[in-house]
């Protein structure tokens, strides 16, 4: 029973040192009688007994209330044998209500223990509070807890189909005598859906799990543990379900009120920390999943909770996550042991162990194993077959690992018939859209191109590719950045499959070419998308005061993590580290926020297929999808040994012909080109351009020409280390560049093209930042390739916190000419080009920063690497002040992880004048990870940057007629274009250096902007 008030003012004497031996000679700590209550510090490892007499039909009613440890109290009778168990004050703090009815006279013995999970002792209070005569109903309320406590007895020993029964009668008993809303009766109705859920009754579980958090809400409100504890249990049914968002939402909710109520040690909130990890390595994020398990794993140890079944759950998973990550020689050994600890608590024929061999048949297939891995495999079904029925869902996880061992030994037939059985299953189960369900179908698929069946195969990667296009909506509208790239990277082999089947046994058929063109559309830069979308959706919703305090405080963690980078050089790198971690956190947490806030508000968009994207371009135009894929082989046997090294793939898309798809060759073979070629072009001196930029387009170009007779405009969507090509400063065979042959623009993915349709508000005036006032410490003698007068960029070589910006006189030129183009525009020069006055814009039409850009490579930041894992505080642009020290220095740098906070829904233009604003860390299939990234996330239409470092002079001459053909009625990208032509006539300028290096990357049609 629960809801009692605490003894606050009872003053209590301490028991010194007593024992007491009764007549059978056990010991005893003191008897309770109608005296003073006793208090006792309790430590871990101890156990308290005391010694009751009643006569025979006596009732008797003792409080143990607890004062900072949650214990245990068990009765036994005269003959020693267990009669009751109580422990249903789980917090530290509260009371513990023991009932005994003595069925004969005698001596009774309750034992004091701490509760599984304590680490530190506290202090407890007993006492004698009732001594009555027992009415019916006492006897039948001990009857329903004696019930209680064998059927916990019979689970600790995993016979969960004989505590069943008992758990049913208690129930029964207590809700005759107490009705359907008592706390006691949740209590009951709470262990028998725990019992549901360990024999896999989901349903049932489901519907006590539910009727008990009703009353427990009502008795002690949702905070309390035994809610939200119920809550976290249906949060594993929702996983089970295959309904996982909803299962993170509901256990990230719960956690914190366990951890608060119990602590980060306790069994519950350990518990509920594995069906976290379980979902974190569901959507891919195998680095969380495995730093909670190990996480979990410290706090048993620590706690003295090692042996025990929830050891050996943290055992098991946290091999899987190592199976996962390919680490078997690691995961093995963990598997055997959480297996040895299953089978001496349950014995070998239960649930549990029947998981372990399933594992363990894994680990014998991985090693190519194949007899030891199907006898695995049948003890596993065996158990589950007879414990849970033949159709059980757990039972087609199993029949799904026997077939991979079928069709690894070529037994295509017998592969086949295992996996439309266990297809059946989880069709009936999670769904035809369930994770289960998607590595089921594309199985088959995999079955079906090894044995050289293309048809059956591509219907089924069909069919796989659905369910994933299905289930990354779901995905990537929730949670953090990082959680949303985890889930894509870890279905990247399924892009891969479908390239492959295409490329490698299906060249010639064009549904094959428009399958792989689709998902290439649709998996692309989708991270990039969803995050642009959730910040989209916060600025339009600027009066909901919830979303502002959020993207306030986002943009906050973000300035905060910039300061902490660029403004504390003296900090320890440990110091450093910790708090950028810290920093890190936060953000990922408030994104996850936003994520879920915008995904209740944000406009459904059509679904993305190959026929809207086609409708969406103009007849002149070719989309070429660049993709980075590693050619997969169905036959081999482990999937290790399936996947060769990446190539480049290209999908030339026109609006009314089928896609063309070409293997381009190895991106070992290609991206040493790449590297060679963008030497050359920095470089105006390099005669070997025209040379080295034919190579490249022989490899990535020339076999594309035929599906380009008739297209006048490119719009190149790149992948890997293409991001960083200048397409335009190619040669064709005829010595032309690209640029004089056909009008380009760049693309995160053509995606796109759906977005571009999309209405934005109208916008500001225009704003030109240029020559920030820098400040003028000397520079750096210790950084020789700190800026150089009249160059606007700085990009390696130094530390991070020693940048140095030269001043650029040329870039005011620039600004004035440009304003005198759109006389409303506002000017922001020296000291007014403030990272503060950018950060406060609210969508200008056009957005112009004329300075210093940056990229440093991740070897090059200084503080023992501290920042090189996030690109974006790599990267940025220089503002006024940027070259003071201490936090001013970082006041004047606006890092592109700033940036992608700005309000820049509904600009047209950004032009960053800048060098290598285009440049960033590579990442394939989610484009550059830099400035350019950080203004599509703020919302920019189009952007124009820079792939190298070119001089004052060039720069501006190139914005100047950039902007004078803007204003003349060309569009965003043939304005560039045309510019960059006019510099190629000049015989002295035809080195690409000179006209190549500004690139635009989105919507290249005209400027639509008022005088």
């Amino acid at each position: 029973m629960r809801g009692l008030l605490l003894l606050h003012h009872l003053i209590v004497p301490p028991l010194t040192a007593l024992i007491i031996s009764n007549a059978a000679g056990q010991d005893f700590d003191a008897v309770l009688s109608s005296a003073e209550p006793i208090q006792r510090h309790l430590a871990r490892g101890d156990e308290h007994r005391y010694l009751l007499v009643l006569a025979d039909g006596e009732f008797a009613s003792i409080v143990v209330e607890q004062r900072g440890i949650d214990v245990g109290v068990s009765v036994r009778d005269s003959n020693n044998a267990l009669l009751e168990d109580f422990q249903d004050e789980i917090r530290r703090n509260g009371r513990e209500h023991v009932e005994i009815v003595a069925d004969r006279a005698g001596s009774y013995t309750l034992a004091i223990k701490p509760a599984d999970g304590t680490v530190d002792g506290g202090d407890y209070v007993i006492r004698l509070e009732t001594r009555r005569v027992a009415t019916i109903s006492d006897r039948r309320m001990q009857g329903s807890r004696v019930l209680r406590t064998r059927a916990r007895q019979f689970e600790r020993t995993g016979q969960y189909a004989a505590a069943r029964s008992l758990f049913e009668q208690s129930l029964a008993t207590a809700e005759s005598l107490r009705g359907c809303r008592d706390p006691y009766v949740a209590l009951v109705a709470f262990d028998l859906a725990g019992n549901a859920l360990e024999r896999l009754d989901n349903a049932r579980s489901r519907e006590l799990y539910e009727r008990a958090i009703r009353t427990f809400d009502e008795q002690w409100g949702p905070p309390h543990p035994y809610a939200a504890m119920a809550r976290s249990r249906l949060a594993l049914l929702e996983e089970r379900a295959g309904e996982r968002q909803k299962a993170e939402a509901g256990i990230r909710q719960v956690l914190p009120l366990l951890e608060r109520a119990l602590g980060p040690e306790h069994p519950w909130y350990l518990r509920s920390l594995v069906t976290l990890a379980n979902l974190r390595q569901d959507a891919g994020d195998l680095d969380e999943a495995e730093r909670i398990a190990r996480t979990a794993l410290i706090a048993v140890e620590k706690t003295g909770q090692t042996g025990g079944l929830l050891h050996a759950t943290l055992l098991n998973n946290l091999a899987d996550v190592l199976r996962a990550r390919n680490r078997f020689a690691d995961a093995e050994p963990l598997f055997e042991q959480s297996l040895a600890i299953g089978e001496s608590i349950l014995g070998s024929d239960s649930l549990f162990v029947a998981t372990a061999f399933q594992n363990l048949g894994i680990m014998a297939r991985e090693r190519k194993d194949y007899a030891t891995a199907l006898a695995s495999y049948d003890r596993a079904l065996s158990i589950r077959r007879r414990l849970l029925g033949p159709d059980h869902p757990s039972v087609a996880g199993i029949l799904t690992n026997v077939a991979n061992v079928y069709r690894a030994t070529r037994n295509y037939q017998k592969a086949l018939e295992t996996q439309f059985e266990a297809l059946r299953m989880w069709e009936e189960t999670v769904g035809p859209y369930g994770r289960e369900t998607l590595l089921v179908i594309g199985n088959i698929a995999r079955t079906y191109a090894a044995g050289g069946d293309v048809d059956n195969a591509l219907a089924f990667q069909r069919r796989a590719d659905a369910i994933l296009e299905a289930q990354l909506t779901l995905y990537v509208a929730t949670g953090s950045e990082r959680q949303k790239l985890a889930f894509v990277r870890n279905d990247a082999d399924r892009t891969d499959r479908t390239i492959s089947l295409h490329l490698l046994q299906a060249a010639h058929r064009t549904d094959a070419a428009s399958l792989a063109a689709l998902v290439i559309l649709q998996r692309k830069g989708r991270v990039q998308d969803a995050m642009t979308d959730v910040f989209a959706s916060v600025r339009q919703r600027v009066s909901d005061p919830r979303d502002r305090a959020v993207m306030d405080e986002l943009r906050e963690t973000t300035a905060g993590l910039a300061r902490m980078v660029f403004g504390n050089p003296t900090a320890a790198a440990a110091d450093l580290r910790a708090s950028i971690a810290q920093l890190e956190s936060r953000k990922e947490e408030l994104e996850a926020t936003l994520s879920e806030r915008s995904a209740e508000f944000r406009a459904e968009l059509n679904p993305v297929t190959l026929e809207a994207v086609q409708a969406a371009m103009p007849g002149d135009a070719a989309l070429v999808e660049f993709a980075v894929f590693r050619p997969f082989s169905p036959v081999a046997e482990r999937n290790d040994e399936a996947y060769s090294p990446p190539h480049y793939a290209a999908y030339v898309i026109t609006k009314h012909r089928a896609p063309v798809g070409v293997d381009l060759g190895a991106v070992a073979d290609i991206d040493p080109l790449i590297v060679q070629m963008r030497d050359a072009l920095r470089n105006p001196a390099d005669a070997t351009i025209r040379t080295r930029a034919r190579t490249l387009d022989e490899k990535i170009m020339q076999p594309l020409r035929g599906a380009l007779d008739d297209v006048a405009r490119l719009l190149i969507s790149p992948d890997g280390a293409l991001n960083l090509v200048p397409f335009e400063t190619l040669v064709d065979k005829r010595g032309r560049y690209l640029i004089e042959r056909f009008a380009t623009t760049y693309l995160t993915s053509g995606r796109d093209l759906l977005r571009m349709q999309i209405p934005r508000a109208a916008a500001g005036n225009p704003v030109i930042v240029a020559d920030p006032l820098f400040g003028e410490p000397s520079p750096p003698e210790a950084s020789p390739t700190a800026g150089r007068q009249g160059s606007r960029s700085i990009t390696t070589g130094v530390e991070i916190v020693n940048l140095y910006f030269a001043p650029l006189s040329g870039s005011a030129l620039e600004a004035r000419a440009i304003k005198a183009f759109f006389p409303k525009a506002t000017l922001l020069t020296g000291r007014h080009a403030t990272k503060a006055t950018i950060e406060r814009l609210s969508a200008p039409t056009i957005l112009h920063i004329a300075s210093h850009g940056f990229f440093l490579d991740d070897r090059d930041t200084g503080t023992n690497g501290v920042i090189a894992q996030n690109p974006l505080l790599r990267s940025g642009v220089a503002l006024a002040g940027a070259n003071l020290p201490g936090e001013a220095h970082g006041d004047g740098i606006l890092t592109a992880l700033e940036a992608a906070g700005l309000d820049l829904w509904g600009t047209r233009l950004v032009t960053l004048s800048a060098c290598d604003t285009g440049v960033g860390e590579v990442r394939n299939g989610e484009g550059v990870y830099g400035l350019r990234r950080a203004f599509t996330l703020a919302g920019s239409e189009t952007l124009v940057m820079s792939l190298w470092p070119v001089s004052d002079s060039v720069a501006r001459d190139t914005m100047v007629a950039y902007y004078a053909r803007l204003r003349a009625g060309f569009g965003r990208g043939d304005a560039l274009r045309q510019a960059k032509l006019a510099i190629l006539r000049h015989t002295s300028l035809r080195h690409p250096y000179y006209w190549g290096g500004f690139i635009q990357s989105g919507d290249w049609t005209r400027l639509r902007i008022t005088p």
